[in-house]
């Protein structure tokens, strides 16, 4: 791969540097507690189990609950409600081209791939730390041919580059990655770009976030964006019949 040496707390600088830095100067960089790099390895494997169309399916990731400069490292709540609604939703994902934004650990990923049935699934993230990991949780899973993980950061130029390599998506999912405002415009830049003529964006926020959802809302409209009134408030266990 020909991943760029980009770290999730680069979206603190002006959004979408990609200086190749060194680990000590981009440590140096770090503006928030929460990325403080740690000592020793913390990895865990979790077990996930979802049921298929005619079987259990149990997906094994890889985690890192000590952040390590990215919240990408682990699976947050945001993605299993993801997970919930694309397997009660079959027909948004289902023979379709997908790609998701921060993809962290890949759970969404593999659910799209194993039990829903997507036809092509780009797994995306611009940590190339993440990435790493993605990668091997795909091959942990027997999906390293069946799932792509590229580097995708966000931003108009960015996505004009990835398009002309993946071509445009079906449907773009988004799970717990914007709780900076000043991501959310890059982000529907991103989407704008690679987003066929009516296709479906997803996106969930189930974790703390400085950026209102009025301000994503807000942005979202200014590229052309409709929220369906009855899907905006979604909650697993309360949707509509």
């Amino acid at each position: 791969t020909n991943d760029v040496a980009w770290r999730e707390y680069n979206v603190h600088e002006d959004y979408g540097n990609t200086n190749n830095q060194t680990q000590e100067e981009e440590a140096s960089n770090q503006p928030v507690d929460i990325f403080a790099p740690q000592e020793k390895d913390a990895y865990e494997v979790h077990e996930y189990n979802f049921d298929g169309d005619n079987e259990k399916v149990t997906i094994t990731l890889r985690e890192q609950k000590d952040y390590d400069v990215s919240t990408g490292m682990s699976v947050w709540k945001g993605s299993e409600i993801l997970c919930q609604y694309s397997i009660r939703h079959l027909d948004l994902i289902r023979d379709k081209r997908v790609l998701e934004l921060g993809a962290g650990v890949g759970l969404w990923g593999v659910v799209s791939a194993k039990v829903i049935g997507a036809s092509s699934v780009l797994l995306t993230d611009g940590d190339h730390m993440v990435l790493r990991n993605l990668r091997y949780n795909m091959e942990l899973n027997e999906l390293g041919r069946k799932v792509a993980c590229p580097q995708l950061i966000w931003g108009k130029s960015r996505a004009e580059d990835f398009q002309k390599e993946h071509g445009k998506q079906d449907v773009i999912l988004a799970t717990d990655c914007v709780y900076v405002t000043k991501s959310v415009r890059p982000m529907f830049e991103t989407i704008a770009q690679l987003l066929v003529p009516n296709g479906v964006f997803l996106f969930v926020n189930s974790c703390a976030s400085i950026c209102p959802l009025e301000e994503v809302m807000r942005i979202s409209e200014e590229f052309g964006f409709v929220a369906p009134s009855d899907e905006l408030w979604y909650q697993p266990g309360n949707e509509k019949d």
